[in-house]
């Protein structure tokens, strides 16, 4: 008789977690999770250890590797490491990323016996305290309680974080870590949810009936986009119809900017008036994987399907001028729609070949003078640095004015996304750098110094692990943002500590020349010098940029007022 192969709990979701993309686990290690990390050090599987310097910091890691890789991963102990994460895995809920957070817990013989006994990194007498409180936050918060039953949960669980993009919560007791259960025989079986056939001819047959009534057409692209990997489909929907495109904030796609069709970037009012008017005035206007929210409509300003034909094609479902199908997912509806145009005629474009796009366009380069810095010209120059193949992350104020700057194609490009929590750009940096997607390429993001200070120390994992990248820090000695709502009324509250930035690579381990540099630019000429130094960065590059304190982009003026309350 042969004896089927076995390997550990944590080495099987390893292998299955690396299945989905995840080839790296961020992880802070706590008594209680140390028999899993010892499996990801010395087991037979296909992760790497990636040891940041907190717990939120490295859930922000496994978001942003997510969004480049597919899946993300996390592991903390007990109580302490849980909750410490919570803040990331809400942002991966409210931006579709799918990532889990894996918590060593108790024995399960401790989890099942009453007892008075108060243990560490417990609230009172309650282990399921923390399963609660992700409930609310993750598609599923789950514990494992037996070897037996354990791969399937495994496989249960991180099918659905795949399926909906969403993160999940998952417990494993101390005794279960390293307990011995069958090899998988098999590749996971992901079971993507299947959309109503009915539904879908419905939908489909909707959507061609106007679409065979317009002659202008415009296709707003969002994130869904992305988590699904469907850029190049929606591509050639939007030549078929030969629709202008228009990106958004959250689903800032660079496929779609240099594309030949571009319209600029969607935000509502917020929008350049050709974007505006393209999206708008069309005959009809297509949105796909958009999720209508605050920041991709310009804080609720857009008029997208007010009076013009609308179709929206949501993660699971479409609306067609008001008509909903319900179980109608984006990945089955948008191959259905390719082969349902083929024979509808091309549609006109509304954007003239000079017609302004985006805030800061590469065609605005100019030549750097000895005058100070200021947004408007520094994202400017920022657009002209940016080549086709980056990897380009923002942290709010850094990615509100990236956002509007136009990008060759084939980056990719990722912010805060609607969630907005200060410090998460440069989190999700420090996890996207190690993802294999982005091996051999250039990565650099940008950050405004308030949010720079919340996740900062992650410089030392960057030079830690030999990661070339470039670091540039808006240093305006306080929350830009923040000030532009309520624009002259000086707050103390608004104004940061001030941090030598330029200094930090050698502060956080490395060694000046060698495998960091800093940089200060206070000039547009600065400015350039630095840029042509980087062109190809070698070790981590810290670059602080000088900015007037109540210095703001033209754009942000507009956007800030329209989110005072």
């Amino acid at each position: 008789m042969t004896t089927q192969a076995t390997t550990t709990v944590s080495t099987y979701l390893f292998n299955r977690m690396a299945e989905l993309g995840a080839n790296h686990v961020f992880g802070i290690p706590g008594d209680y999770v140390l028999p899993l990390f010892d499996e990801l050090i010395d087991g037979d599987h296909h992760s790497k250890h990636v040891l940041v310097c907190n717990e939120l910091n490295g859930a922000y890691a496994a978001d942003g590797y997510a969004k480049l890789s597919g899946f993300g991963a996390m592991a903390v102990t007990f109580g302490v490491g849980s909750l410490s994460t919570a803040n990331a895995v809400g942002g991966a809920y409210a931006d579709d990323t799918p990532m889990v957070v894996i918590a060593g817990a108790p024995s399960v013989e401790v989890i099942t016996t009453p007892s008075r006994r108060k243990l560490h990194h417990v609230m009172g007498q309650d282990f399921d305290a923390y399963l609660k409180a992700f409930a609310p936050i993750t598609v599923a918060a789950h514990r494992l309680m037996s070897a037996e039953t354990a791969a399937q949960e495994i496989d249960d669980i991180l099918r659905l974080s795949y399926q909906s993009k969403k993160p999940i919560y998952l417990e494993i007791p101390y005794d279960i870590q390293t307990a011995q259960i069958p090899v998988a025989n098999q590749a996971l079986d992901l079971m993507m949810h299947q959309s109503s056939g009915d539904g879908l001819k419905a939908a489909v047959a909707a959507a061609v009936a106007v679409l065979k009534e317009s002659r202008t057409r415009t296709v707003v692209t969002g994130h869904l986009l992305q988590r699904e990997k469907l850029i190049e489909p929606a591509k050639a929907l939007v030549e078929m119809l030969n629709a202008g495109v228009a990106t958004t904030f959250v689903g800032k796609i660079s496929d779609f900017e240099g594309h030949p069709n571009a319209v600029g970037l969607y935000m509502g009012a917020m929008s350049n008036d050709a974007t505006l008017k393209a999206v708008e005035s069309a005959d009809v206007s297509i949105a796909l994987g958009m999720s209508f929210n605050e920041f991709d409509t310009g804080v609720f300003t857009g008029n997208m399907g007010t009076d013009q034909h609308n179709i929206w094609v949501d993660f699971d479902q479409v609306t067609v001028d008001g008509t909903v199908f319900d179980k109608v997912y984006l990945r089955d509806f948008l191959p259905a729609m390719i082969s349902a145009v083929q024979s509808i005629e091309p549609g006109d474009l509304m954007v003239g070949k000079d017609d302004r796009r985006f805030c800061f366009q590469r065609s605005d380069a100019f030549a750097p003078t000895d005058a100070p810095l200021t947004i408007d010209r520094l994202f400017v120059q920022f657009a002209n640095y940016a080549n086709e193949g980056d990897v380009f992350y923002g942290d709010t104020g850094g990615y509100i004015n990236g956002s509007q700057a136009e990008f060759p194609v084939g980056m990719d490009i990722y912010g805060v996304g609607n969630w907005g929590s200060l410090g998460a750009g440069f989190g999700m940096f420090t996890g996207g750098v190690f993802a294999k997607e982005a091996e051999g390429r250039r990565k650099y993001m940008i950050s405004g110094d308030g949010a720079f200070h919340m996740t900062a120390q992650e410089v030392s994992t960057l030079i830690k692990y030999d990661i070339d990248t470039v670091i540039f820090v808006l240093d305006n000695s306080g929350y830009g943002a923040e000030r532009q709502i309520y624009p002259g009324k000086e707050r103390s509250y608004n104004n940061t500590p001030v941090w030598n930035y330029e200094e930090l690579g050698s502060a956080f381990g490395g060694v000046k020349s060698v495998n960091t540099k800093g940089y200060v630019a206070r000039t547009e000429k600065e400015m350039a010098e630095v840029l042509e130094q980087l062109s190809e960065p070698k070790g981590v590059n810290i670059v602080r940029i000088m900015l007037d304190p109540w210095d703001s982009a033209s754009f942000n003026v507009k956007f800030s007022e329209a989110l005072r309350h």
